[in-house]
């Protein structure tokens, strides 16, 4: 029975593509983004791969090309699935290493024909010994690889000729070490065969020359004739991948010239790797920092895990854009959420610099908090400081909006919920109140609680705005701040 992993972010498309599958008679193993889907492929040693190519975390495409720059699952026939049907897709899945491609919602003939078609090629593909696998590799045409033999003997050129022409491989003849750079300028070259006597140790100064080029160093064999072998030792120091000594040999130099190239072609295979594995490491980090703030990014990178914790003096604001669902009701999409946009993008700019730290928005509401993950001799004052100019900055943006703006203070449990998608936040009495303060505060006013209004000690021009009925038979005394005396 044949093993199918099927990595699939979606839910209710997972359960339908794997239900289906097992009716097929296939054994089902599933992931859920692109991470988990590498190490089922590992863990799991699937026999096809279903991938969907819009997956969280890690997307289909960056998984695809990690799996098959992998020795262990790059053999594994993977089946990429996508939502979209634009042009280019398919194209852009087959060079991410895809062995086929489909769409969804699925044609399921369609789908299970490619199933099967990948499976039965698999199969029919003949296991090797590595005694074998040695043996065609090294017989393996190398009509793709261009070599340049620098040697300043006429013989040794013509020798070397026509052992290059039986092996398969192409080449330029230098001279010189200055012919040999004009070649190295005009093309690249997938390996070079430099004789070590060339005259006033020219083949020293050109082998560091190599070395010191820009870009992905080309593999250098010497051609060392049999008196000459403490020259070739210094010129190994100095870089030089390997040698063969004169008179050559036809196996010798055959083996010496393709385990370069294929030591070369491996080297460059786990930089590409490791590259891939940087950009994704870098990007799974900046994913992070816009889900959750830097001090839990940093928690979360050095324990693994994120604890709730209660904080015991914090201090929230809150602030909505008065009449913005009658905005979103009747304005254009684009035009909505582009000035929402550029009103958020303020106030992040403006939170920081008053210590504070957005903790979410929820819708046109934005929440920040001070005192959170750093402590603050006033938080309160900070809330009050950050709120007036969050409130000239949505004037100076869209002079036509009001803000309403509450704050209260008090202790708080801060963590990390949710499954599938995550999401940082805080909870407690001050986080309730704050909002309170906010929806019963004046408009285009810097609102607090009594609570908040007495931690102020005078340093705020205000006054109360009386007491509002809050539910179950409780009122919130609400003070509006008009500027501040002390700074």
């Amino acid at each position: 029975m044949a093993k199918i992993l099927l990595v699939e972010d979606n839910e209710m498309n997972r359960d339908l593509i794997a239900r289906k599958l097992r009716r097929k008679g296939y054994e089902v193993a599933l992931a859920f983004d692109g991470a988990e889907g590498i190490e089922a492929a590992n863990n799991e040693t699937p026999d096809l791969i279903l991938m969907d190519m819009g997956l969280p975390i890690l997307d289909g495409y960056a998984a695809t090309r990690l799996l098959k720059s992998n020795d262990e699952t790059r053999a594994i026939p993977v089946i990429g699935l996508s939502a979209h049907a634009m042009t280019g897709d398919a194209e852009k899945a087959k060079e991410a290493g895809c062995d086929d491609y489909d769409t969804k919602p699925v044609e399921w003939d369609r789908l299970f024909g490619k199933i099967e078609k990948l499976l039965a090629k698999t199969q029919s593909t003949v296991k090797v010994s590595s005694e074998d696998m040695e043996t065609t590799m090294l017989e393996a045409p190398a009509s793709a690889s261009h070599l340049l033999v620098v040697d300043d003997s006429p013989m040794h050129r013509e020798v070397l000729s026509r052992r290059l022409v039986e092996l398969g491989y192409t080449y330029d003849l230098a001279e010189s070490a200055d012919e040999a750079r004009q070649y190295l300028a005009a093309r690249p070259f997938d390996a070079i065969l430099l004789d070590v006597t060339l005259p006033n140790g020219a083949s020293g100064v050109l082998l560091q020359d190599l070395r010191k080029r820009e870009g992905d160093p080309v593999p250098v064999i010497l051609l060392c004739p049999i008196d000459a072998t403490d020259q070739a030792v210094r010129s190994l120091a100095l870089g030089a991948d390997d040698f063969v000594q004169q008179p050559f040999k036809g196996e010798i130099l055959k083996t010496r010239i393709w385990n370069s190239l294929e030591r070369h072609r491996l080297k460059v295979q786990e930089e590409t790797y490791a590259q891939v594995v940087a950009g994704e490491e870098r990007h799974s980090e900046h994913l992070l920092r816009v889900l959750f703030p830097d001090p839990v990014v940093e928690e979360l990178k050095t324990t693994q895990k994120i604890l709730p914790r209660r904080h015991p003096d914090v201090a929230l604001i809150f602030s909505d854009v008065v009449g913005f669902k009658h905005e979103c009701d009747t304005g254009e999409p684009v035009q909505v959420i582009s000035q929402l946009q550029d009103l958020v993008s303020a106030y992040e700019d403006v939170l920081p610099r008053y210590g504070l730290l957005k903790v979410k928005t929820v819708g046109d509401t934005i929440v920040g908090a001070s005192g959170l993950f750093r402590s603050s001799s006033n938080p309160v004052l900070d809330c009050v400081r950050c709120a007036f100019e969050m409130r000239e900055a949505a004037k100076s943006r869209h002079p036509g909006w009001k803000i309403r703006v509450g704050i209260d203070v008090g202790p708080v449990v801060a963590g990390v919920v949710g499954r599938r998608r995550y999401q940082f936040d805080v909870w407690g009495s001050a986080v309730q109140n704050a909002a309170l303060v906010k929806s019963h505060g004046a408009v285009d006013a810097v609102n607090l609680s009594a609570t908040a209004w007495k931690r102020l000690d005078g340093s705020c021009a205000g006054e109360s705005l009386g007491n509002f009925p809050v539910g179950d038979g409780e009122a919130l005394t609400i003070y509006r701040a008009d500027r501040l005396i002390t700074v």
